[in-house]
This record gives C-alpha cells, structure tokens and sequence, in this order.
C-alpha cells in the first residue's frame, strides 16, 4: 500500500473515532436531561450540536470512503477502518473516564502490528 494510500485511509478511521466521541458526548447530554416523551426526546437531539457534528462528520466521511474506494482496493482499505476502535477507545478513557484493560491495550498492539504487517505487504 503507497504511503499516501495509508495516510488516507488513517485519515478516515481517525475521523469515525472522532465521531464516534462526538455522538457519546452527544449521549451523555441525553442522559443528565429529563424528556417528557419521545418528541421531546428527539427535538433534543437534533438540536445537540455534538450529534449534529457526529452527523455531519459521518455523512462527510461516507463520501471520503467512497472516493477513496474509487482507487484503493477494498481488501487492502477495510482492514484499517479498525483505528476507528482505538480513536474512540483511547478517546473514551481520555474525555469520559472509561476503563482500559491490560489485555485491551495489547489487543490494540496486535492490531497494530497486523496493520503494519497488511500496510507493507
């Protein structure tokens, strides 16, 4: 895979772990606000700047996806979309206080190293 090719692909996965943030901080809003009924509920959220920046990014992202499909074979692009898990992973223990494991970090060094493995190969 060109260096380029794995800069963009990184690029993407970076950016669904970004929102994927955006859309639990955009939860945790949800969850301190008493809502009446499922209207009030839903009036909320589309007016949750989090969410609608979670959104946007997604629908953002899905055309990046695309355009980079359009050059990038799928079996070498999809392994990657896997930094997605460690962004939001690292990021949850960052910003919301969320728990690491031990064997969670070195599952996210294997992982890794596969992807150094499938990027050179």
């Amino acid at each position: 895979m060109k260096t380029t090719h794995f800069l963009l692909v990184s690029l993407f996965s970076v950016g669904m772990g970004v929102g994927q943030l955006l859309l639990k901080y955009s939860a945790e809003r949800q969850a301190i606000h008493e809502h009446p009924n499922l209207y009030s509920r839903l009036l909320f959220l589309l007016l949750d700047w989090p969410f609608l920046l979670g959104a946007i990014s997604y629908c953002l992202l899905l055309v990046f996806w695309v355009w980079l499909l359009t050059f990038i074979p799928l079996s070498r692009a999809y392994p990657f979309t896997i930094l997605s898990l460690a962004v939001a992973s690292l990021g949850g223990y960052i910003f919301f206080g969320e728990t690491l494991t031990p064997q969670f970090l070195i599952g996210l060094a294997i992982i890794g190293l596969g992807l150094i493995v499938l990027g050179t190969g």
